[in-house]
C-alpha cells in the first residue's frame, strides 16, 4: 500500500513507550464515553502483560489458547475472540502469547499493517463503531502496529522526571516515520494524574507548564494554559481569579473503579474527571469521521 491508499480507521490508540502512565484507565474510559453514546466500541488490549485484561476481571481470556495472535498473525476471525463485558464495551483481550506474536511479526511480510488488516478493518466491516486500542509498551511491532491500524493517537503523560523527554523520543522514533510515510494524527498529548494546584513550583506544575508552551496545539481544552497565565502566577503583585487545575487530575474514584474491573462513570457518575474522558471521546469521533 502507498501513503495514499491509508485512510485511518475510526478509533485511536492511547500509547506511550513506557509503561506506568495510565494508559489502561484512559483507553479503558474513553471506550467507556463512546460506548455510552451507542457507539459499538471495541476496547483492544495490546499490552503483552494485559495489565487491562486481567484487571477487568478476564484472566481465564489471558490465558486461553485461542488468542489475539491467531486473528492478527493467521487471519481467525477477531469477532470471535471478543467478551462483552457488563459496561457496554467490547473487550478483545490480550494474550500470554503476545510475546511470542511479536516475535513471529518480525518474520512476517508487512508486519506493521496486520493488525489494521487482520483485526481492526474486519471488526469495522462488521459493524463496530470504533477501535480503541491500549497500546503496547516499549518500542516494537506490536506498538508500531497499534498506531498504524487506526493513525489515531492520544498520549497520556505523568509528572515525573523525563516525561518530556519521552515524549520528544517518541515522536522522533515512531510517531514522525508514521506520520510521513502513512499519515498519524497527534489527538492529545494529556496530562495524567495531575494532583497538586498549578501556584507553586512542582513536578505537576512543570509538566503543564512544559508541555503547553512546547506542545500547545496538541494539549486538550481541559490541560490547556496561556502562558501568561503561568506568569502571572509568579507576580506577587498580580492575582488570578483562580488556581486552574488542568489535566485528568489523579482522583480516588477513577483509580478504585479500575481496581474493581469498571470505567469511572460506572463507579461514581459524578466524578469530575469524566467531561475531561468526554473530550477525548469528542477527539475520537471528529477526528473518525474528519
Amino acid at each position: 500500500m502507498s501513503a495514499d491508499e491509508f485512510e485511518g480507521l475510526p478509533g485511536a490508540a492511547v500509547s506511550l513507550l513506557k509503561g506506568g502512565v495510565g494508559k489502561s484507565t484512559i483507553a479503558l474510559n474513553i471506550a467507556d464515553r463512546l460506548a455510552d453514546r451507542g457507539h459499538e466500541t471495541v476496547l483492544l488490549d495490546l499490552d503483552k502483560d494485559g495489565h487491562m485484561t486481567t484487571q477487568l476481571g478476564y484472566d481465564d481470556a489471558y490465558d486461553r489458547d485461542a488468542n489475539l495472535g491467531d486473528a492478527l498473525i493467521d487471519g481467525e476471525d477477531p469477532e470471535d475472540l471478543l467478551i462483552e463485558t457488563d459496561f457496554g464495551v467490547h473487550l478483545l483481550p490480550s494474550s500470554n502469547d503476545l510475546e511470542n506474536v511479536e516475535t513471529r511479526l518480525k518474520d512476517e511480510r508487512f508486519a506493521d499493517v496486520k493488525l489494521r488488516r487482520n483485526v481492526v478493518d474486519p471488526l469495522i466491516q462488521n459493524g463496530y463503531d470504533y477501535v480503541i486500542i491500549d497500546a503496547a509498551g516499549g518500542r516494537g511491532k506490536l506498538s508500531d502496529n497499534a498506531l498504524i491500524a487506526v493513525q489515531r493517537v492520544i498520549v497520556p503523560l505523568i509528572p515525573r522526571a523525563g516525561s518530556i523527554n519521552g515524549l520528544n523520543k517518541m515522536i522522533e522514533r515512531q510517531i514522525s516515520p508514521i506520520r510521513q510515510n502513512i499519515g498519524l494524527d497527534i489527538l492529545a498529548v494529556t496530562p495524567n494524574m495531575i494532583r497538586e494546584t498549578m501556584g507553586q513550583h512542582n513536578e505537576h506544575r512543570t509538566l503543564v507548564e512544559n508541555l503547553n508552551r512546547e506542545f500547545g496545539s496538541f494539549v486538550p481544552e481541559y490541560a490547556r494554559i496561556e502562558p501568561e497565565i503561568f506568569d502571572t502566577l509568579d507576580d506577587s503583585e498580580q492575582t488570578v481569579d483562580s488556581i486552574p487545575k488542568p489535566g485528568i487530575r489523579e482522583r480516588t474514584a477513577i483509580s478504585r473503579a479500575f481496581k474493581q474491573g469498571m470505567p469511572v462513570s460506572k463507579f461514581d457518575e459524578d466524578c469530575d474527571q469524566i467531561p475531561n474522558f468526554d473530550h477525548l471521546a469528542d477527539l475520537v469521533e471528529e477526528y473518525s469521521h474528519a
